[in-house]
């Protein structure tokens, strides 16, 4: 997992959401994030609370659209897009 991806797992997992896949997809427009989300696990989960964790986690600024996307009946998706003044972290900084 690419540095990025784990660092939104985290920032999730430290406040209480359960986030069963991150995953960044390969876009050369822009950074994009797909989130899916446990539907049974995560009832009460909003769009809004993701978007303000994530803003506040110091990663740059996400872009969240303001609905879950339903591909399957197990899984809400959520797809997030960084905005151009979010810093990408260099895959070699480690």
């Amino acid at each position: 997992m690419k540095p990025i991806e784990e660092r939104v797992r985290s920032v999730l997992r430290q406040d209480g959401i359960d986030c069963h896949t991150v995953y960044a997809m390969p876009d050369p427009d822009a950074k994009k994030i797909l989130l899916a989300f446990g539907a049974n696990k995560n009832r009460r989960l909003t769009t809004s609370r993701i978007e303000r964790i994530l803003n506040s986690s110091g990663l740059g600024r996400f872009n969240v659209p303001r609905e879950f996307q339903r591909l399957s009946a197990a899984f809400l998706h959520l797809e997030v897009t960084l905005g151009a003044d979010t810093p990408v972290p260099d895959d070699n900084a480690r």
